[in-house]
């Protein structure tokens, strides 16, 4: 078995942790997952990339024809399997794999989801290219990502440039990477996606969340 990443080993050892610590905003998750729900079909191929513990994948399933869920950390995976095995759902497969690992080859889907990922991706710009090869034309690109927050201020700077650095050096942070929200739609923009619905959710650290259709 190959080596894994820092972050796939990161997640992985904090897997039992994350999925043990309840939701920080709970309105705002359900918020997403009913807005994320309207723009499925019942007989949509779904895709979610950055899955965590499988939560929302498994929410998902009832609604729609079939969903692959994957993160880039076997502990994260291993948790979602056994939530698998406790619900009488099989339409779901879950499987270890980074956003580059997703072979277009195998197919495209309806809708592909990225919820709490970007901002942990190295190069985002090639990530949402290679996400387009997944989706379908006219299917949608349905993202959350945490941005950097307009007007910066001394919180932002303590933790993007002080706090986080440190936390890293230490192995206690993965790779992050906060944009601001201009950024982010360019580049899903330049990735071949029409965005046509965005919504906000208030914070230290903001989150963007994005409805793109493949072009």
């Amino acid at each position: 078995m190959a080596a894994l990443s820092k972050d796939a080993a990161f997640w992985s050892k904090i897997s039992r942790k994350y999925a043990a610590d309840p939701i920080r905003n709970m309105e705002g998750y359900l918020n997403t997952l009913e807005r994320t729900k309207s723009y499925l079909q019942a007989e949509d191929s779904v895709l979610e990339i950055g899955c965590g513990t499988g939560s929302t994948a498994l929410l998902l399933a009832p609604h729609v024809a079939q969903v692959t869920a994957s993160d880039l950390a076997p502990g994260m995976i291993e948790i979602a399997n056994e939530k698998l095995a406790e619900e009488e759902l099989e339409n779901v497969t879950f499987k270890v794999a980074e956003v580059l690992q997703h072979d277009p080859n195998d197919g495209s889907y309806d809708a592909v989801l990225a919820h709490n990922l970007l901002h942990l991706v190295p190069d985002m710009g090639h990530a949402l290219e290679h996400i387009a090869t997944l989706t379908k034309p006219g299917g949608v690109f349905i993202s959350k990502t945490v941005c950097a927050p307009e007007s910066g201020g001394f919180k932002y700077g303590l933790i993007s440039r002080i706090a986080i650095p440190i936390m890293q050096l230490l192995g206690n942070a993965p790779f992050v990477n906060f944009v601001s929200v201009a950024e982010l739609q360019h580049a899903i923009e330049l990735a071949g996606f029409d965005i046509v619905e965005t919504a906000d959710q208030a914070g230290l650290l903001p989150s963007r969340y994005i409805v793109a259709r493949r072009l």
